[in-house]
């Protein structure tokens, strides 16, 4: 049987507004490997690196940027997701207003389509779905390629606080450390 010793930091990040208990597991493999693991309100984001350049993970978690870290530990997340319906809807019709002012669309087809949009109950999938749909060629070949209204994905931001919550309690444990050492040092 052979076991294995390792530098293993764990705390826990409480008292911050909107934001349950966080807690953070690092483990330090050796210079430039090591694992992280975070916690929040029942959900779970690892990462392992095995080339941080020398760092350790709280060196290289301090560096590195929260698009870097929330496609590591989320990759199939995306900052920004589609917006609402209504959203769709204006910008379909503004769409059907650029066309017919390059006079792309006769008055009749634009105003089937106008009539099609402000009357479907998801507007995207009538253009991008729909075979029958009068709304089906107004964006091209590749309607879902689109420009279509997005906004911000909160679960995106929700990560990304928690991610920077982890950064600030790192400083603070390095400040404190460093205090530590003075004090030893004097």
């Amino acid at each position: 049987m052979q076991i294995e010793t390792m530098d293993v930091q764990a705390f826990t990040i409480t008292d911050v507004e909107c934001l349950d208990p966080v807690r953070v597991m690092i483990e330090n493999y050796e210079p430039g490997k090591g694992r992280i693991t975070i916690t929040c309100f029942g959900k779970a984001w690892t990462g392992a690196w095995f080339a941080m350049s020398g760092d350790t993970v709280q060196q290289f978690i301090k560096r590195v940027s929260n698009d870097y870290l929330i496609g590591y530990f989320a990759p199939q997340m995306s900052s920004e997701v589609d917006d609402d319906n209504d959203a769709n809807i204006e910008f379909v019709k503004s769409e059907i207003i650029k066309l017919r002012r390059l006079s792309e669309l006769t008055k009749n087809e634009a105003s089937e389509m106008w009539d099609a949009a402000v009357s479907a109950d998801d507007v995207k999938s009538e253009c991008c779905n729909s075979g029958i749909s009068p709304l089906r060629n107004l964006l091209g070949d590749d309607p879902w390629y689109a420009k279509w209204p997005s906004m911000p994905n909160h679960e995106y931001k929700y990560l990304e606080r928690i991610i920077d919550t982890v950064r600030v309690a790192l400083k603070k444990i390095d400040a404190s450390n460093e205090c530590l050492h003075i004090g030893v040092d004097a």
